[in-house]
């Protein structure tokens, strides 16, 4: 038999027994054992005299979706998993809920889920709408699935340095999941921590979006705080003023810091307003992807400093920090870099010394890419001397200052 035709057969009370046996755990931010989250649910309908849905979806916060690969793979187990859910809760029917940009996964989905007597939809999860209904993390109906399959494995979903998603114990040390021995920083979900940090458990850390990944001295931890929050306004509903507005200033201030317009007092806006945030938004969008700007700047502060007092990446990764220039003892004057830079900000002739405009160029690399001898650089220390008009290959004075 199947998962959901074994949990129909058993009833919702044996249904409740095994989940409370097994310890099931509902995943995602609100990581809870699975028995107490199903009761706090219908607590809350009982308290509103409300009908209750089982809502199967992912955390609103959760921008990288890792854990729709679950759905792609194996679409039966997180049907009949919501499917479950609603027979453990009394609910009077099971939704799956995936993202607004998933239209072609759901349809894909909708003739095999009315099997299960499961409704797919393509919406924004609305806390608000939804506070009397059973809401279970995607990776809970799979999980669930598993119970009553008799091949369930304890553990946390999570895809480690941008592998598969896979189980990983819960009990385990991040640093036994990772080598942390050239990490600057590990990405647990969402927040960075230290490589010392690292000695916790999976568990207690808890890659709620199933992230873990080492940033090492080649990463730029502002830059990926900025990207991470720009990622996570732009999916926000912008609803709640908290969240919204919160989002907009956290990513403004990681932004300008990315491009050397950062200010020291960004640091203490950051947790005044990320704590505000963390506690005034209903649903995990304010709540963790505030923690994304508090932990990299409450715990990589001199990387923000270096960025802000010193002028400089430490990485070597933000382009407002890094200059690009062209060797004039090298140069042959091909002009293969003018034909690729998309700015125009690349001037030469046959026969010249080409020279980039520092004020135009965005970086891009393009120019050094196309450069077959060499002589077109990347750095974020000292420049040699450079011509400061068209200069013939050769002719240009070697002297550095």
């Amino acid at each position: 038999m199947s998962a959901y035709a074994n949990a129909k057969a058993l009833g919702r009370d044996a249904v409740l027994e095994k989940i409370k046996a097994m310890n099931l755990y509902e995943a995602g931010v609100y990581r809870e054992k699975m028995i107490d989250h199903i009761q706090k649910a219908q607590e809350a309908a009982a308290e509103e005299g409300a009908d209750m849905c089982a809502v199967a979806a992912l955390n609103n916060a959760d921008t990288d979706m890792v854990f729709l690969e679950l759905v792609r793979q194996a679409p039966d187990k997180i049907l009949a998993g919501a499917a479950i859910a609603a027979i453990a809760s009394g609910a009077g029917k099971a939704v799956l809920m995936l993202p607004e940009k998933e239209g072609e996964l759901a349809d894909s989905l909708k003739e095999k889920a009315a099997e299960y007597g499961v409704e797919v939809v393509n919406e924004f999860l609305n806390i608000r709408q939804n506070q009397t209904n059973l809401l279970v993390h995607i990776a809970s109906c799979a999980d669930l699935a598993d119970a009553f399959s008799g091949s369930y494995e304890p553990g946390i979903y999570a895809a480690v340095n941008g592998a598969a998603l896979k189980k990983v114990p819960a009990d385990k040390k991040v640093s036994e999941i990772v080598d942390v021995s050239a990490a600057k920083a590990v990405q647990v979900g969402y927040a960075y921590y230290t490589p010392q940090e690292c000695d916790a458990e999976v568990g207690a850390l808890n890659p709620a979006n199933g992230i873990i990944r080492v940033l090492t001295e080649k990463d730029c931890i502002v830059d990926n705080a900025a990207k991470a929050t720009l990622a996570c306004k732009a999916q926000s509903c912008g609803k709640c003023v908290f969240c919204r507005e919160g989002l907009i200033q956290l990513e403004f201030m990681q932004s300008e810091t990315t491009k050397g317009r950062g200010k020291m007092e960004f640091l203490d806006l950051t947790k005044e307003i990320g704590e505000a945030m963390g506690f005034s938004t209903p649903c995990s969008m304010g709540q963790q992807c505030a923690r994304i700007s508090l932990s990299a700047m409450g715990k990589f502060a001199s990387e923000y400093e270096a960025h802000i007092k010193k002028k400089t990446c430490p990485a070597g990764v933000c382009q407002a920090f890094v200059m690009i220039y062209v060797d004039p003892a090298v140069c042959t004057g091909c002009g293969d870099c003018l034909d690729v830079c998309p700015k125009g900000c690349i001037e030469g002739k046959p026969k010249f010394i080409h020279m980039i405009d520092e004020f135009e160029c965005d970086r891009c690399g393009k120019c050094v890419e196309a450069c077959e001898e060499e002589c077109i650089h990347i750095t974020t220390g000292k420049v040699p001397k450079l011509p400061d008009r068209l200069t013939k290959v050769g002719k240009f004075k070697k002297k550095r200052h």
